[in-house]
């Protein structure tokens, strides 16, 4: 196939040094040609070539006509360079072949390229310009096109070094420009003789390739549903791991941090899925640890597969979608370029910690308070709010706990490669400490990527990851040991009272740092411990991961049994280790003494060291607990590939066997009762009941057939269909097996001759339909399906006394489902894909409507005791979703080309129904049918309806007089009153009182996000560069209080949320009548609304300046004699603002009032390369 083009496109030299077109092998470099033609034209012969070897050409037009006196070669199975040199030789004609095009120059007509005179009445001032053009990495671009702008015959050629040499007239405009990358253009003037100029990737190209499962394909031809993510927007955004820098880039997927805790990671949910998507990287299934070990300079492309039709081909995993990874990998023919990148980066709280927000002086004021509405007498007068003003005493936990969070990463890279070997190798390192003082961790990452042509038929890969990351944190045992959240230990210590010091001298004086004498807090059920030794303390997590990666694969090519055919064999395994030290000690605390018990309580006597609490975080003893893990994962896959063109028939095909399998071990060894405080096991007591260990085994598999077939004619009409054929041990025989199957189709309508008109403003138009299905092997809690649960099962039952022993009983576990199988979705998706004005405009729009059945649960039965099992959940439950993306982008110029700029945006919207869930008869046919699930979202709201905050004292009386009660009790005068909505046995109506009933409201449908969007835009103008990205979900509501709903009020085994009662927007009938928050002490907590009620619900909606990067490219006059081709400082900040209903609470993505809180970053670095 013979492609024109003008001089700005087809008399280049395609550099296969550069990353961004290096993007397919999928063309044989052996080919056979046969060719016998006298007095023939180079046009002839590139007709003939193209037909016989498929590959294309490009060429500058003048070039089709030159005569060729005789071209005669009868050649088999050679490679292409050698073919074109025997075709060519003698012609003053030169080639460049990158992937499957050849490029052509005539040499003989170089000197026709110089500048000749341009005259406009009289004759202009000439002089000779130079330059080197180099792409945004600082690689020379070979080939690229040098003309002038008002005179385009006029120009020249970069030579292999990317320099250019042309006789000019002075004032004129040069346009540069070179396949794949945007146009430049440059203006000459009299003072200066040598330009540098980089040119920039045009991201908008209609040749760009994309990953997809097992494969590449051009976008242009795309028939699915996918949203790619540029890497190098991300390479300067200062998160520790890769989730974090996601939110809002991608249109369908919702990215949320809940928790600023160091390590934390974001919650990928795409189109409104329940569950994780499956993670593939560099072709291998990873899980979501190994996705955020990624460091964004390591990534070549990341997609998103949205729909069925992309994703039916990971079949069974696919159910929440899949996020696609490839890593970089060598350059062709290119020197070895080396690249360091290094950043520090320092985070605060996006707002005001909790702790900072309330004083001494609140306390007492809280303190006075109670007692008001006890009807007790004050305990704080004017000597104790003297004490703490006059000597400006204020203990505040985060004086001792607290540390503005940092960290430094550093990575270095070189990539580069021959004819026949290309690599790619990163090394990287991490360094960080959190934001509690007792925070730290350090990563180390490698990465190795090698490609060797072994034969002109068989290439092969090495690729090589490894990490291992050692990090320390406090040891809370009321939590998970990875939960990021803390919400429990974080609100003790914002809630830890400001009168009572934290650490003393032995004579008593409250002390500013750590001593040996912790004081405790005497309040409520945490009386005797210390929330400031709880973190700095001796008790720690210590935990080592380790992760390594090998991937082997070798590519035949099979054109010598017939063109296009080739094969694939790749095999990987991954290795990963864990093992996490838990250093549990207790604590021992002081009690405060007072000075002056009958005057101020808070004047400080002498430490009684017999006084003491010892707090035992609710263990038996003081332990040492070693916990490890050794996973691993092998996989198998065999492709068979076939890809040709007949005519104007492309025709592709791919099949490809799997099988995985997965096992390991976990092991566990605990010791009690120390001799001493050192945290080895030698030190532990040796009796065998103070000592124990414990161990599990895991294994698993999985095998699959894979296909793909493309059919594509005349680039204008396409179709492909896949499937997968799963088989995983999950099952019973006779349904361990899932077929997924999905056809999809395009119509690229810009390409029809009926569409000519439109060719000046209309650059591409493509209409999408797809409709596939995928599998999932989650519940309906989306909890994975327990191991062999087709099969009986024992478990140990309670213990008894036999004889002088205790003895243990085995139990029958749950019943067996010998039909147990997967759940399978169906997805149909409708798109459209757009370009306007050269692709200056361009965005796609989709819409989407997806039906999972066959979901594993419970079925609400009621069984007798004697039955001794539970029953065996089924596949029965049914759900689905709809909505629909849409995304937009706007790339150009300005200022005469110096100004670079261009802006995007990104919406997506999805919502979830349950259509069929078994529930309990009160939902099913009972009062509380409207609060059924069926028929509505996973995320609804339900609680008590408050009416308003009871502020009248005749309002109060009225409603005592009628004998109205809330849980019993009288309503009083700041406490909230709700609606009476609901009688005895949920029955609809008012009963005259508030009670359990009363409870069962629907407050909101939206208790999780249906809308996330992003935007953003990019300028660049003379080596400055501004990147600016907003982030935010909409159509949300959700509670703004504590992990129960709400905020617990004065009393009970709960502490108060002091940040919120020593407010000034808390009711006082004296001193705050006006105030909105109920009173700080009620008869109960619902009447301050603890639990679920609309008083504490807000809009959730967000909208947050994500991410702002500026960078300057240092000048190149200052690089050369360094030796250095780019190099680049930058600043970058994320998270700078958020506008949203419930700040004046918490920060929207976190998830509970009391959940760890989030950060914004700041970091500096610097990027360059050698």
């Amino acid at each position: 196939m013979i492609k024109n083009a003008s001089i700005a496109t087809l008399a280049m030299f395609l550099s296969a040094a550069s990353p961004a077109m290096a993007t397919s092998d999928a063309h044989s470099l052996y080919v056979n040609l046969e060719l016998a033609l006298n007095q023939t034209t180079v046009g002839t012969v590139i007709r003939s070539i193209s037909e016989q070897t498929g590959y294309e050409f490009s060429y500058d037009e003048t070039l089709l006509n030159k005569k060729i006196s005789k071209v005669s070669v009868n050649l088999k199975n050679e490679h292409i360079e050698n073919v074109l040199k025997e075709v060519f030789k003698n012609t003053g004609i030169s080639y460049k072949v990158v992937n499957n095009r050849v490029f052509l120059k005539d040499n003989s007509t170089r000197k026709s390229m110089l500048a000749e005179p341009v005259t406009e009445g009289t004759q202009q001032q000439k002089k000779i310009v130079s330059g080197t053009i180099v792409d945004n990495t600082g690689l020379p671009v070979i080939g690229a096109n040098v003309v002038l702008k008002d005179n385009p015959g006029v120009g020249a050629i970069t030579d292999i070094d990317g320099k250019f040499t042309l006789e000019v007239p002075v004032g004129a405009t040069l346009l540069v420009s070179y396949i794949g990358y945007l146009e430049q253009t440059v203006q000459v003037t009299a003072g200066k003789n040598s330009y540098d100029i980089t040119l920039n990737e045009d991201t908008q190209k209609l040749d760009e390739v994309v990953v997809v499962g097992y494969g590449v394909q051009k976008k242009v031809n795309m028939t699915g549903s996918i949203s790619n993510v540029k890497a190098d927007d991300l390479s300067v955004i200062p998160n520790t791991n890769l989730s974090n820098s996601l939110a809002g880039r991608a249109p369908g997927a919702t990215i949320t941090g809940n928790s600023g805790l160091m390590g934390a990671s974001s919650e990928i949910r795409m189109r409104g899925g329940f569950g994780d998507p499956l993670f593939v990287i560099d072709g291998i299934i990873r899980d979501k640890e190994a996705f955020d070990n990624l460091e964004p300079y390591e990534i070549d492309q990341m997609s998103f597969l949205k729909d069925a039709a992309t994703a039916s081909i990971y079949g069974s995993a696919a159910g929440n979608g899949v996020v696609l990874v490839t890593t970089k990998g060598g350059v062709k023919n290119q020197k070895p370029v080396f690249n360091y990148q290094g950043s520090y980066a320092f985070s605060k709280p996006t707002q005001e910690l909790f702790a900072d927000r309330w004083t001494a002086i609140d306390d007492l004021n809280y303190q006075n308070a109670v007692a008001r509405f006890q009807g007790t007498k004050e305990p704080n007068g004017e000597a104790e709010y003297a004490y703490f003003r006059d000597n400006n005493i204020n203990y505040n936990v985060n004086d001792y706990i607290w540390q503005n969070p940092w960290n430094t990463k550093h990575s270095l890279s070189v990539t580069g490669g021959s004819e026949k070997v290309q690599y790619y190798v990163m090394g990287s390192f991490l360094a960080e400490e959190g934001s509690y003082v007792s925070l730290e961790n350090k990563k180390f990452s490698l990465r190795s990527n090698l490609t060797m042509e072994l034969s002109k038929y068989i290439k092969m890969n090495v690729n090589l990851d490894a990490n291992q990351s050692n990090d320390q944190r406090f040891y809370w045992p009321f939590s998970d040991d990875d939960d990021q959240a803390v919400y429990d230990l974080y609100r003790c210590t914002f809630n830890a009272m400001k009168t009572t010091p934290f650490y003393s001298n032995l004579d008593g004086t409250p002390s500013a740092t750590i001593t040996d004498y912790p004081i405790y807090q005497d309040y409520g059920s945490w009386q005797g411990w210390n929330p400031v030794d709880q973190v700095v303390g001796n008790r720690y997590l210590k935990t080592r991961r380790r992760n390594m990666n090998g991937i082997v694969s070798f590519d035949i090519n099979l054109d010598f049994i017939t063109k296009g055919l080739s094969t694939k064999v790749v095999g990987s395994y991954i290795g990963h280790d864990y093992s996490r030290k838990r250093f549990m000690t207790f604590q021992k605390n002081y009690k405060f003494q007072q000075a002056d018990p009958e005057g101020n309580r808070f004047l400080p006597a002498p430490l009684n060291l017999n006084e003491f609490n010892t707090f035992n975080f609710s263990q038996n003893y003081e332990n040492l607990d070693y916990r490890m893990k050794q996973l691993w994962t092998e996989q198998f896959n065999w492709f068979v590939n076939y890809a040709n063109t007949f005519g104007k028939h492309d025709v592709s095909a791919m099949m490809v066997f799997e099988q995985a399998a997965n096992g390991g071990e976990w092991t566990q060894a605990k010791a009690e009762q120390p001799l001493g405080n050192i945290d080895q096991m030698f030190n532990y007591s040796q009796d065998a009941e103070r000592r124990w260990g414990s161990a599990e085994e895991y294994t698993g598999g999985r095998l699959s057939w894979i296909g793909r077939f493309n059919y594509t004619f005349d680039q204008r009409y396409i179709a492909e269909f896949s499937f997968r054929y799963d088989g995983n041990t999950l099952f019973p025989d006779g349904h361990r097996w899932g077929f997924f199957p999905s056809v999809s189709a395009a119509w690229r309508l810009s390409q029809e001759s009926f569409m000519e008109g439109t060719s000046g403003w209309l650059s591409n138009l493509k209409l999408r339909a797809s409709y596939g299905t995928t599998g999932n092997d989650l519940n309906v809690n989306n909890d994975e399906i327990g191991k062999f649960a087709y099969l009986q099962k024992y478990n140990t039952g309670s213990g008894y006394i036999f004889g002088n022993n205790l003895a243990n009983t085995i139990v029958a576990g749950s019943t067996p489902n010998s039909t147990l199988t997967w759940a399978t979705s169906s997805t149909y998706n409708g798109g459209l894909d757009f370009g306007f004005f050269d692709n200056r405009l361009s965005g796609t729009i989709d819409g989407f409507y997806r039906k999972e059945v066959d979901i594993l649960g419970a079925r609400t039965v009621t069984l007798p005791n004697t039955y001794g099992q539970s029953l065996a959940p089924e596949n029965y439950a049914e759900r689905s979703w709809r909505g629909g993306e849409i995304a937009l982008t706007w790339m150009d110029k300005a200022a005469q080309g110096e100004i670079d700029y261009s802006v995007y945006v990104n919406l997506g919207f999805a919502r979830d129904r349950w259509d069929v869930l078994d529930e309990s008869a009160t939902y099913k046919t009972g009062n509380l049918q409207a609060l059924s699930k069926v028929g509505k979202s996973a995320g609804i709201l339900t609680g008590l309806i408050a009416d308003h905050l009871l502020t009248d004292p005749a309002e109060v009386e009225a409603l005592k007089a009628k004998g109205f009660k809330q849980y019993g009790r009288d309503p009083y005068l700041g406490g909230i009153l709700y609606k009476d909505t609901r009688g005895d046995g949920y029955s609809e109506g008012p009963d005259g009182k508030i009670d359990g009933n009363d409870a069962y409201n629907l407050l909101s449908s939206n208790g999780t996000p249906r809308i996330n969007y992003g935007f953003g835009g990019n300028i660049k103008w003379k080596g400055i560069t501004v990147d600016i990205h907003f982030q935010g979900v909409g159509k949300y509501d959700r509670f703004v209080g504590g992990v129960d709903g709400g905020f617990y009020q004065h009393g009970g085994a709960v502490r108060p949320y002091f940040p919120i009662w020593t407010s000034d927007k808390v009711y006082d009938p004296e001193l705050n009548p006006n105030g909105v928050y109920p009173r700080i002490v009620g008869n109960g907590w619902y009447e301050s609304g603890a639990g679920n009620t609309s008083y504490w619900m807000r809009n959730g909606a967000y909208l947050r300046l994500k991410n702002l990067n500026i960078g300057y490219d240092l000048p190149k006059v200052i690089l050369r004699p360094l030796g250095i081709s780019n190099a680049q400082v930058f600043a970058n900040a994320t998270n700078l603002f958020c506008i949203s209903d419930v700040t004046e609470f918490l920060d929207p993505e976190q998830k509970y009032y009391d959940s760890y809180p989030l950060m914004k970053t700041f970091s500096f670095g610097l990027n360059f390369s050698f």
